[in-house]
């Protein structure tokens, strides 16, 4: 597993039991909502993080089965 998934999944964990991670997998933006009511309205102010993946980070994030929406 890459550090940057690590840091996403830590970062979800870190972020308490509501934490919603939302992934668009063809261009790899991976966004941390704190709840999934926050990413429906997409106010980037309420991003807990925010990373660009590669093509194989973001199959490698989907495999952890930790993300919440794939687009």
């Amino acid at each position: 597993m890459t550090t940057k998934i690590e840091e996403i999944l830590s970062a979800k964990n870190n972020s308490g039991e509501n934490a919603y991670l939302w992934l668009k997998a063809a261009v790899g933006d991976c966004i941390l909502w704190p709840t999934q009511d926050a990413s429906e309205n997409e106010d980037s102010a309420d991003e807990i993080g925010r990373w660009e993946l590669t093509v194989d980070e973001a199959n490698a994030l989907i495999e952890t089965g930790e993300v919440d929406e794939v687009e």
